[in-house]
């Protein structure tokens, strides 16, 4: 009976495609790589972080009973699981990397969550779903990957019901002086050198994610982002740094 739902389950995933086509971009490259170890990796490289940071996010949902919730850019689909664990609604992740969403189905299987949690390929600018459908939208360590984060935040919010709650968490960079020129040491040295052992899609992530990260917070800073938001119908805006800044997650409710 299980090997049946699997099976129902992965072809579901293949299927459940947007009406725009995924074509091949920067972040499905970059994940594809490291999808096998994505979940032991991240936690090692942000210094066992990664899931604190993950479950200060869904604390900062107010979910009743039931609500529907969106979460895009599930990866492997760690938060889907994190708001199923706390939260009696349906979760619906969506990713546009096949690998990382083959990743994240059998962990939803292995937590028996599957009937609860739905995983489909496609991408944020595009989202197959119908205008106020979901209860809650979040979303993580997504804009840096988009060419047009004002369109994206656009059509997460088109897709969020009046009420609903949109929260994200994303890489910062710290503010404080000597703590920044460690984190700018780690990113460009340490962090490149120490994947370079690990695999040869974990050095690319290495390499990559420091001046990525630099680059999106000088174009699109805190405040900018949080400008987006008001602009697309959430009104106020609620912001809290993580480890001294190293990461942001920031929440608010769609306004009428």
């Amino acid at each position: 009976m299980k090997t049946k739902k699997r099976e129902h389950r992965s072809a579901s995933l293949v299927e459940s495609q947007p009406a725009v086509p995924v074509r091949r971009t920067l972040a499905q490259d970059l994940f594809d790589g490291v999808a096998p170890s994505y979940d032991t990796w991240a936690q090692v490289l942000t210094f066992f972080q990664y899931l604190r940071w993950r479950e200060f996010l869904v604390s900062r949902m107010a979910l009743r009973p039931g609500n529907l919730v969106l979460d895009v850019c599930t990866g492997t689909a760690g938060v889907a699981m994190e708001i199923a664990d706390h939260h009696d609604g349906q979760i619906v992740g969506l990713d546009v990397s096949h690998l990382m969403l083959q990743a994240g189905l059998r962990a939803v299987e292995k937590q028996s969550l599957d009937g609860r949690v739905q995983l489909i390929q496609g991408r944020a600018e595009h989202l197959p779903f119908p205008d106020e459908t979901f209860d809650a939208v979040v979303f993580t360590y997504l804009l840096r990957y988009v060419q047009d984060p004002d369109a994206t935040i656009r059509e997460l919010s088109r897709v969020l019901k009046t009420g609903g709650e949109l929260l994200s968490l994303e890489f910062g960079i710290p503010e404080a002086l000597w703590v920044r020129t460690l984190w700018r040491i780690y990113n460009r040295v340490v962090m490149p050198v120490m994947t370079i052992p690990v695999s040869r899609g974990w050095h690319r992530m290495g390499c990559f994610l420091g001046p990525n990260i630099s680059e999106f917070c000088r174009r699109c800073p805190v405040e900018r982002i949080a400008a987006i938001w008001r602009e697309n119908g959430i009104p106020l805006v609620e912001t809290r740094p993580l480890l001294k800044g190293a990461a942001i997650v920031m929440w608010g409710t769609k306004g009428r």
